[in-house]
């Protein structure tokens, strides 16, 4: 998998969404001698937006950023007290909007050689915590469902992991993820209608 992101990514034509706001999240991948697992957070309950959700560490680009791959890194060291220095970037996956549609988020796929230690910050995680690749492929385990979202619909994706649901934007960055290394998607995935 690491290989043909590390070949794929920095070669692809990456969807890219212009919107009012913009954002980045950090798609770890923990290589570090054992199975590929993917690093996720739930966020805490009070937050305004997103509160509860398994998320990927990130957030909005800040006044003077301009590089999707800084945002992503100092928020998953805000965050979770990830270090920017033991994160290998591999590349950029294509742009997703949010469910209100105003915020364009970019993924940044890194690969961690090993775990450092990690904390997460009260205000805004509540849990950190890993899935294996391996349980990600499997397609039994994936659901989704069509929604509406005023005039068009959107593919809802679910996946039930230790009493955690991984679903919309995140669960969309998961699939694709995997749709674009030498795994591909387990399910098929439906991209929303763009404006």
């Amino acid at each position: 998998m690491i290989a043909s992101l590390r070949d794929r990514l920095p070669k692809r034509a990456r969807r890219v969404l212009e919107r009012p706001q913009r954002a980045a999240v950090l798609v770890p991948i923990l290589d570090d001698g054992g199975a590929l697992r993917l690093l996720l957070t739930r966020r805490t309950l009070d937050l305004p937006t997103h509160a509860g959700q398994v998320a990927f560490p990130g957030g909005s680009v800040e006044p003077g950023e301009s590089d999707p791959v800084k945002t992503a890194l100092r928020e998953a060291e805000e965050e979770i007290g990830l270090p920017a220095e033991a994160v290998e970037v591999l590349g950029l996956l294509d742009d997703f909007p949010t469910r209100t549609d105003a915020v364009s988020v970019t993924p940044v796929v890194g690969i961690l050689r090993f775990v450092p230690r990690l904390h997460a910050r009260a205000a805004e995680v509540a849990r950190i915590f890993d899935i294996l690749i391996a349980d990600l492929t499997q397609a039994d385990r994936w659901t989704w469902r069509e929604e509406p979202r005023g005039e068009r619909r959107l593919w809802v994706y679910y996946f039930l992991h230790e009493g955690e649901t991984l679903w919309g934007l995140s669960a969309r960055i998961v699939l694709h993820l995997l749709e674009v290394s030498d795994l591909g998607s387990p399910v098929p995935l439906r991209l929303p209608e763009y404006a």
